[in-house]
């Protein structure tokens, strides 16, 4: 019997019985739990009563709980593992919200020291942003925009052809005027 009762559990699931007598006959009540489930739901689940003699206990009871307590087990595993994913999201989200807080105190202050003339300064800020958020076209715009305003000089490679604008009085690199 015991055998048969381990192969419907996994690991740390339990499973409480309890055994009353009244007369001659035996009430057995049956009910799965998980100690990994923190939902309060997972304790609505309701006990499986089988009542009859010992005998008839013996020759039934595995086949009895058999399907009650896989059904009851799944359902455990399936509230153990949103919680798990409900906790991991949360925990994502909070890193993404604190890196999105790091770099938006990064971006002020590459804006304070642009703002300072401490162009050079400005540009490794915002180089270093760019480093941890390569799409984010915005800052790609400041340090191309830096670049030049620094070095004097354009990017000629640059994936931005806004970077352009900025070129010496007669030495435009094409005939069409861009927008700022």
């Amino acid at each position: 019997m015991f055998t048969a009762i381990s192969n419907l559990l996994k690991e740390g699931e339990m499973l409480y019985i309890n055994i009353v007598k009244t007369g001659e006959n035996l009430t057995v009540t049956v009910l799965p739990r998980s100690g990994e489930v923190k939902d309060p739901a997972a304790d609505c689940l309701i006990p499986l009563n089988l009542k009859g003699s010992p005998e008839e206990l013996d020759a039934g009871f595995v086949e009895a709980i058999s399907k009650p307590v896989q059904q009851s087990t799944a359902l455990l595993r399936n509230m153990s593992a949103y919680e798990k994913s409900a906790e991991k999201a949360a925990q994502e989200s909070k890193a993404e919200k604190d890196r999105q807080e790091t770099m938006n105190k990064q971006i002020k202050d590459a804006e304070a020291l642009e703002k300072a003339g401490k162009l050079k300064e400005a540009l490794a800020v915002y180089s270093k942003i760019l480093e941890s958020d390569k799409n984010n076209q915005k800052i790609r715009l400041k340090v191309n925009s830096l670049k030049a305003k620094t070095m004097g000089c354009l990017d000629m490679f640059s994936t931005n052809p806004q970077t352009t604008s900025n070129t010496e009085e007669g030495d435009n690199l094409d005939d069409t005027e861009e927008e700022d």
